[in-house]
């Protein structure tokens, strides 16, 4: 085999082990969501905060365009996503919100991006808060 033909083998093999964000390592990233309820939700007077159970929290791979895994939280509000490789997240949850120009405003993400620098990091995103109406 020539020289050249082993030269592109090797860079075939090595570029095609790169590893990029996603499933199948073995980092973790930890987190939690709290729900602030107001009665009317452009006032915050009278808000009530409480760990918010059973919330769809969503993750993105790299530069990807949609969700690639989704979690929901437990009845504390935690979350967690297993088995993660080094590379850059996006983690989001949806809120009502607090200054809808009209009545039936869409829900907006809160979002949280980050980088795994190394395989087994455990990384704590701490408290997303969202809102919703009473």
């Amino acid at each position: 085999m020539s020289k050249l033909a082993l030269v592109m083998l090797a860079s075939v093999v090595i570029v095609g082990c790169t590893r990029t964000a996603g499933e199948g390592g073995v980092a973790v990233v930890t987190g939690a969501v709290e729900v602030e309820q107001r009665v009317v939700i452009t006032n915050p007077a009278g808000a009530v905060v409480a760990p918010a159970a059973d919330e769809d929290v969503f993750i993105i791979y790299g530069d990807r365009v949609g969700p690639d895994d989704r979690v929901q939280t437990n009845f504390d509000g935690e979350f967690v996503f297993y088995g993660l490789r080094p590379g850059d997240y996006t983690v989001y949850v949806y809120s009502e919100d607090t200054m809808p120009m009209f009545n039936n405003a869409p829900d907006i993400a809160i979002v949280q991006s980050f980088t795994i620098e190394k395989g087994e990091e455990e990384i704590d995103l701490g408290t997303m808060r969202i809102f919703k109406d009473i």
